[in-house]
């Protein structure tokens, strides 16, 4: 019995550093998700540009709003 209870400290760590390390990595794939359908409304929206030859002013910038 007293073995188990030698162990219960390092189980406890194991499972807090398994945790820690869980959410990081979950953390980190969802950024990495997010940032790659960021760049792909980007890619998106410079295509989209690039194919509009009817204006020079791609963000607008020259309307005047009324």
């Amino acid at each position: 019995m007293e073995f188990f209870i030698g162990l219960l400290p390092s189980i406890g760590a194991g499972l807090g550093l398994y945790f820690i390390l869980r959410w990081i990595s979950r953390a980190d794939r969802t950024e990495r998700a997010a940032k790659s359908d960021i760049q792909k409304d980007a890619e998106a929206w410079y295509e989209a540009v690039k194919k509009d030859k009817g204006t020079k002013d791609p963000f607008g910038a020259g309307k005047e709003s009324k």
